[in-house]
C-alpha cells in the first residue's frame, strides 16, 4: 500500500472513531442522566411500548400509538427498607407532576359508619312456625312428666324429641333466647296467625348485606295498604340458612301494632339503619374514603404518601361500603388491615400513580414528559 492510500485509510479510520465516540457520548449522557442509568422509555398510557435509549436519541421520543412524550424507566432505584408483605410497589413522583395531576390526599381516621338498607317484607302469617312451637311445648311437657316417672328409656326418647323440635324451630327462624322464652311461657305465639298489639315482620336481605343486619337493629315499616303510616321495631332473629335461589336471608322483627291495624300477610316497605362495628365491637372504626381504593379484581390497593414525593402501593383488606351519616353522599370503607391511623392516602389521582407503578414496577421513577401541561386535562378526564 503506497503512502497516499495509507494516509487515506488512516484519515477514514480517525473520522469513524470520532463519529463513534460522539455518538456514544450522547448515548452515555442520556443513559446516565442524573447518575441513574435508563433501561428504556415507555408511554404512561401504553406500558407495552418499549423504546431503547439509543432509538430515543435517534428521534423516537413519542409514543407510536398516542404520540405522547415517552417517559424514562430507570435501572436500579429505591430499595426496600424492610420487608412488608402489604407493600406491592413504590414510586417517586416530582412535585410538579403531582400538581399537574391534581393529586389529593386525606388521612386515615376513625369514623362511625352506617348503612341504610331498604327492602320489602310482609306481616307474618306463619302457621307452620306456630305448629312447630306447639310441638315443642308438647315435647317439653312430656319430658317433664318422664322425669317424674324416672324411666330412663322414656326420658331419653323425650330428650331426643325436644332436640328435634329445637332444630326445627331454629330452621324456621327462632334464636336460642326465643326458644328459652318458649320453655318458660309454654305458650304459642298467636300473633303469628292473628292480629295482636305486637306483630312479626318477615323481611329478606341479600347475602352481601348480611354483615350489616344484626339482632337489635332498628327498622321502620311502611305498610303499602296504609299510606302515610309508619311502625317501628327491632330485628329479633335472622334465619341461619341462605336461600340458594335468591342468595338472600330472612330476618324476623317484632314491631308495635297500635289499634291492631297491621294484618297478617300485608306487604310492607322496610328501612333498616345499621351501624358498622369492628371485630372488637368498636363503633369508631378506622376508615378511608371510597375514592382512595383501587380494585384490581385480585386485590385492593391504596397509595400511601411517604413524603418527599415517595408513594407506596399498599394491599389492604376492607369492610363493606358505608356512609358517615344518613345525609352524606360520600362513601367510605372500614379498614381491616394494611393501614394505620394518620397515614395519608391518595384520594384523587391514584389512577395515575398506579399507572406509573405499572410502568416502572417497584423502582423509583417520575412521570417526566407524561404530564406536560398540554396533556394534563386529557389525562385527568381519562382517569376518572
Amino acid at each position: 500500500m503506497d503512502n497516499r492510500n495509507k494516509n487515506g485509510f488512516l484519515m477514514l479510520l480517525v473520522t469513524f472513531m470520532i463519529l463513534f465516540s460522539c455518538t456514544n457520548k450522547g448515548y452515555a449522557q442520556h443513559n446516565h442522566n442524573g447518575g441513574e442509568e435508563i433501561s428504556h422509555y415507555t408511554c404512561g398510557m401504553h406500558p407495552s411500548v418499549r423504546v431503547s435509549p439509543k432509538n430515543f436519541e435517534e428521534g423516537d421520543t413519542n409514543c407510536p400509538i398516542c404520540f405522547m412524550p415517552l417517559t424514562p424507566v430507570k435501572l436500579g432505584g429505591a430499595q426496600k427498607d424492610g420487608f412488608d408483605p402489604n407493600v406491592i410497589s413504590k414510586v417517586e413522583i416530582k412535585a410538579k407532576e403531582l400538581q399537574l395531576a391534581g393529586v389529593r390526599m386525606e388521612p386515615v381516621k376513625r369514623r362511625q359508619l352506617f348503612k341504610e338498607i331498604r327492602t320489602v317484607g310482609r306481616v307474618a302469617y306463619d302457621p307452620q312456625l306456630a305448629i312447630a312451637q306447639d310441638e315443642f311445648i308438647s315435647a317439653f311437657k312430656a319430658y317433664n312428666r318422664a322425669k317424674k316417672g324416672q324411666i330412663l328409656e322414656i326420658i331419653e326418647r323425650s330428650t331426643s324429641l325436644i332436640d328435634s323440635s329445637k332444630r326445627k324451630l331454629r330452621l324456621l327462624g327462632l334464636n336460642e333466647e326465643q326458644i328459652v322464652e318458649l320453655e318458660k311461657t309454654l305458650k304459642v305465639e298467636t300473633n303469628l296467625i292473628l292480629p295482636e298489639d305486637k306483630m312479626w315482620i318477615y323481611g329478606d336481605i341479600y347475602e352481601h348485606e348480611l354483615s350489616w343486619v344484626k339482632k337489635g337493629s332498628y327498622l321502620r315499616v311502611r305498610p303499602i295498604s296504609l299510606a302515610g303510616e309508619e311502625y317501628f321495631g327491632t330485628i329479633v332473629s335472622i334465619n341461619p340458612v341462605i336461600n340458594p335461589q335468591t342468595r338472600s336471608v330472612r330476618f324476623r322483627a317484632l314491631i308495635d301494632n297500635p289499634g291492631q291495624r297491621l294484618k297478617p300477610e300485608m306487604y310492607v316497605d322496610i328501612e333498616i339503619m345499621s351501624q358498622y362495628t369492628d371485630q372488637e365491637g368498636n363503633k369508631d372504626v378506622l376508615s378511608i374514603p371510597k375514592s382512595a381504593m383501587l380494585d384490581t379484581g385480585r386485590r385492593r390497593i391504596v397509595w400511601v404518601d411517604k413524603g418527599n414525593g415517595q408513594f407506596e402501593g399498599r394491599a389492604v383488606k376492607i369492610g363493606p361500603e358505608a356512609i358517615e351519616n344518613s345525609n352524606d353522599l360520600n362513601k367510605f370503607y372500614p379498614v381491616l388491615s394494611g393501614l394505620k391511623e394518620g397515614e395519608m392516602v391518595v384520594t384523587k389521582g391514584a389512577f395515575l400513580i398506579d399507572s406509573q407503578s405499572q410502568i416502572t414496577g417497584v423502582v423509583s421513577s417520575s412521570f417526566g414528559g407524561v404530564l406536560e401541561p398540554a396533556q394534563e386535562k386529557g389525562l385527568m378526564e381519562g382517569s376518572h
